[in-house]
This record gives C-alpha cells, sequence and structure tokens, in this order.
C-alpha cells in the first residue's frame, strides 16, 4: 500500500511540474510573449512563397521586432533575403514612423 501512495505521489507530482512548464512556455518562450501560432502579422499582409517564410521567421519566430538595439546577425540575414524577395527593406511587423506635419 505504501508503494502505491509514493508511486501516485510521483506521478502527481510529474503532472503539476509538465503542467506548469506548458502554461509558463505558452507565449513566454517569444520576446513579446506572443506565441508565433497566434500573430498573424505576416498572414495580414499578403505574403506568399519564400517572401511568406521569411516574415514568419523575422516576426513572428525569432522576434526580430521586438528586440532592442542593434539586429542580431540572424535577424540581418532574414532582412537581406526578405529585401532581396520583395524589394522591401522593412517587414510588414516594423512599425516605420513617420512625422506628422501640422
Amino acid at each position: 500500500m505504501k508503494t502505491r501512495i509514493q508511486d501516485f505521489s510521483i506521478v502527481l507530482a510529474a503532472v503539476i511540474l509538465i503542467a506548469a512548464s506548458a502554461a509558463h512556455a505558452y507565449g513566454h518562450g517569444t520576446r513579446d510573449e506572443q506565441p508565433p501560432a497566434e500573430e498573424q502579422v505576416c498572414d495580414a499582409a499578403g505574403l506568399y512563397g519564400a517572401a511568406y517564410g521569411l516574415c514568419v521567421a523575422f516576426c513572428e519566430a525569432n522576434d526580430c521586432d521586438s528586440q532592442d538595439g542593434p539586429d542580431s546577425k540572424a535577424c540581418s540575414t532574414l532582412r537581406i533575403h526578405y529585401a532581396k524577395q520583395t524589394g522591401q527593406i522593412f517587414f510588414p511587423c516594423e512599425t516605420i514612423w513617420t512625422p506628422q506635419i501640422p
């Protein structure tokens, strides 16, 4: 009887740890704390093919748009390839500031 209680306790502890880890990992593994599966900026931009894949890698998977400071090498490489594919320097997820003239 004592071993069944110990076995149950171990299984219960494992389930609690896995559930807590899964709940914490949902969205917390990315810089913007939004899971890539929920981000739709590349879908909304109407991209397809290689441009769509590069957009997903830059905006959703790597969250290059939410980094502070200079781009990492991966983000810079994605930007170069995106520019070759689309002729655009900025990804759809990047906010472009335009001054307002009063």
